[in-house]
This record gives structure tokens, C-alpha cells and sequence, in this order.
């Protein structure tokens, strides 16, 4: 027998179903979430509606990981590295506001504390010509004091990078290099948007919870191998 398993990890239960693909059948667990150890709770379902993890053909799992991390602030050490002149991006943001008329309003702490947003010489202008080169002795230079500082993610957002990545794609690469063990994000990796506040909050955010979701995909996928899976997973 086949399956196609859906499984979502919430704040205070893991829930799974089994759809069986021959009879059309469908299983149904639910189990409290193991905060120590996620998995361990998806595998209780498992045993609950008794399908071999071997005979599943399709898993799609959902999770409030990410969104969790964020709201509780119990992400990862980030480090944000920016053009020089860029440092204070995330505080001065834009002037709209979610309550206009309410003088008590105040936004949340950035993701990253200004004392681990550090500037960099480099520099491309709006139509993506470089005008500066990218200060690759300083680059190796905060390598190694990210080391230092026990740095978890590293998010890069260098001005008009929407518009020639090199810069970022550089930066990254050598990062990567010299920490692997770091979580290292480039924001045109993930947007190449031209409006440098939403591209450097979006990369924050990617670094700030990056770490945790690629351990416990890690994790999840090796325990999943472990039980001869050889269908597909799906993360939403």
C-alpha cells in the first residue's frame, strides 16, 4: 500500500493524516507537540495510525515554526552586513504606520540590534554599475569576527543590489567559506524587489530563523531516510 501523508506541527498539537491511495481510506492522529524534539512527535503519529514510514509516497508538512520563532523573538544571532552608509536601514524604515493617530505608537526592535549591523565599502549605483569594489579585506575581516562573536545567520543587503547581485553573491560565497557552520543569506536570493528596506528586512528575517528550520529539516529528512522513505517531501 501507498500513502500521501499531510502532517502539521502547531504550538500544542501535531496532527497528521494518512490518505490511502488503493482504498481511499483515511487515518487520522493527533498527539501533544514535543517542543524538545518535533520530530519525535510526528513519529508518534506515525505509530498511532499504524503506516510504515516506508510506504508513504508523498509527506506534506506544515509547521508554525517560523512564524513562532519570529513572534516569541527566539531566533537565531544575526548578523547583517550593509553598505556603508546603510547601517540604521531597518530602524529608519518607512513612514507609514499600522495606527496613524496613536503618538504612544512604537514599532517593534529590529531583528538585528545595531550593535551586529556592520557597514561595508562596495558600492552599485541605481542602473547596477559598480562605482565602488567590494572591500573584500574588511569582508574577511568581519569573518572573523563573527567567529568571535558566536554568530548563528548572517543576512548581506548592499544598496541596488536588485540590480547587479555580484556584490552579494560575492560576499556570500566567501562567508560560506570561511563559516560554514554559519547561516549565511543574501537578499537577492530571495527578492530582487528595488526598495532597500523590504529587500533588507526580508533577509533579516530569512537569517533570524533560517537556523532552526534547516536543523530540523536536517534532522526530519535523516530520520525520514533512516525508515527507507523514498517518496516526496513537501514544506509549507
Amino acid at each position: 500500500m501507498r500513502y500521501i501523508l499531510a502532517v502539521d506541527i502547531g504550538g500544542t498539537f501535531t496532527d497528521l493524516v494518512a490518505y490511502d491511495l488503493d482504498s481511499g481510506a483515511v487515518r487520522y492522529a493527533k498527539t501533544p507537540t514535543t517542543y524538545n524534539d518535533f520530530v519525535e512527535g510526528i513519529f508518534t503519529c506515525f505509530s498511532k495510525v499504524d503506516v510504515p514510514v516506508k510506504d508513504a509516497a508523498l509527506v506534506k508538512h506544515g509547521s508554525t515554526l517560523v512564524i513562532n520563532a519570529l513572534i516569541q523573538r527566539q531566533g537565531a544571532k544575526t548578523a547583517l552586513i550593509t553598505t556603508k552608509g546603510f547601517r540604521d536601514t531597518l530602524e529608519i524604515g518607512r513612514g507609514n504606520r499600522p495606527t496613524p493617530f496613536d503618538l504612544r505608537y512604537r514599532r517593534d526592535d529590529a531583528l538585528v540590534p545595531r550593535t551586529l549591523r556592520f557597514e561595508i565599502a562596495g558600492r552599485i549605483d541605481g542602473k547596477g554599475r559598480e562605482i565602488d569594489p567590494l572591500d573584500t579585506v574588511a569582508l574577511n575581516r568581519l569573518g572573523d569576527d563573527f567567529a568571535a562573536l558566536d554568530i548563528e545567520a548572517v543576512a548581506i543587503s548592499f544598496l541596488n543590489s536588485y540590480a547587479t547581485p555580484d556584490h552579494e553573491v560575492a560576499a556570500a560565497q566567501t562567508l560560506r567559506e570561511r563559516l560554514p557552520d554559519v547561516y549565511v543569506t543574501a537578499g537577492t536570493e530571495l527578492s530582487r524587489e528595488w526598495s532597500e528596506y523590504e529587500r533588507t528586512t526580508t533577509v533579516c528575517a530569512n537569517a533570524y530563523v533560517g537556523p532552526l528550520l534547516t536543523g530540523y529539516l536536517e534532522r526530519f529528512e535523516n530520520v525520514l531516510a533512516d525508515q527507507q522513505f523514498d517518496g516526496s517531501l513537501y514544506m509549507m
